[in-house]
């Protein structure tokens, strides 16, 4: 069969225009491209991982492409572009299919799905200018780069996070995915936020981990809590933190490690604090 010569792109060994890509029918095809120039990536999609890249490549040349390569008209990726790298290492062709007017905003949407995304990826997202939320989210790349933290842990700091009956109330990831998270009260943020680099300096292992974040987060809301006193006793009794399951038992475990062994500290004795069932 002899190929067609047209201003277009290869689909299964034949050129099509891009005019065609208009008409309904054509969404459905699937088109083959090993001019890898062709692909444009969007500002504001996640970063390439060379590790996801080489993972894809070999699988690809496994099994072959198992999901297509999403474009618009203009051929900027709106999902797949580490697919596109790994056809381009593999050198092969990729395999993708046209959306008509998909655009950047399409993208954090399709990828909410799936579980190639991560935290970092939607930040980036959506703190590019073009999208009307942006300036929340600049926010929030600011105070992670202020503060070295768990991204849940500084994402409960920005929302102004309550506690409810030893529990928390609606996260902040799926507002966060979905472009439409809100900082509350940044000073607030930024004092809890220098408070956690603080125990950092002398427990930085335990502040890599949500749940101690959390369970210090509560007791600082107790009567009675002074902040001195939690850094010392923390400093003192790491142990404490050792082996432990659920968020319950980091509150306990941060509450006996306070409480234990208190000593005066100048002419006033640090008062004992008490976990209660609501702490606003």
């Amino acid at each position: 069969m002899s190929k067609k010569k047209t201003n277009g792109t290869s689909i299964l060994g034949t050129k099509v225009s891009h005019s065609d890509y208009k008409s309904s029918k054509a969404i459905t095809k699937i088109y083959y491209e090993n001019n890898y120039s062709k692909f444009t990536f969007l500002d504001d999609n996640r970063d390439i991982r060379e590790a996801h890249v080489d993972e894809l490549a070999e699988s690809i040349s496994k099994k072959g492409q198992l999901t297509n390569v999403i474009v618009n008209e203009k051929m900027e990726v709106i999902e797949g572009q580490h697919r596109v790298k790994a056809c381009e290492k593999l050198g092969v062709p990729v395999a993708y299919a046209i959306i008509p007017g998909a655009s950047s905003k399409d993208v954090a949407i399709m990828n909410n799905t799936q579980k190639g995304w991560k935290s970092r990826d939607y930040l980036k997202h959506f703190s590019h200018s073009n999208h009307h939320n942006s300036s929340e989210y600049k926010k929030v790349q600011k105070f992670f780069e202020e503060y070295s933290l768990p991204i849940h842990t500084g994402l409960m700091i920005l929302s102004g996070i309550t506690f409810k009956n030893r529990g928390i109330d609606r996260g902040p990831m799926p507002s966060f995915r979905a472009g439409s998270f809100k900082v509350k009260n940044l000073e607030k943020a930024n004092e809890i936020g220098g408070q956690l680099m603080k125990l950092k300096s002398f427990a930085p292992t335990l502040v890599r981990v949500n749940k101690f974040c959390l369970a210090f987060m509560r007791i600082s809301k107790l009567p009675g809590f002074s902040l001195e006193t939690a850094y010392d006793q923390i400093d003192k009794y790491k142990k404490n933190f050792d082996r432990l399951g659920n968020q319950e038992d980091w509150d306990e475990a941060m509450v006996k490690t306070y409480n234990y062994r208190l000593r005066s500290t100048g002419k006033r004795k640090p008062k004992r604090i008490f976990l209660r069932k609501e702490v606003s």
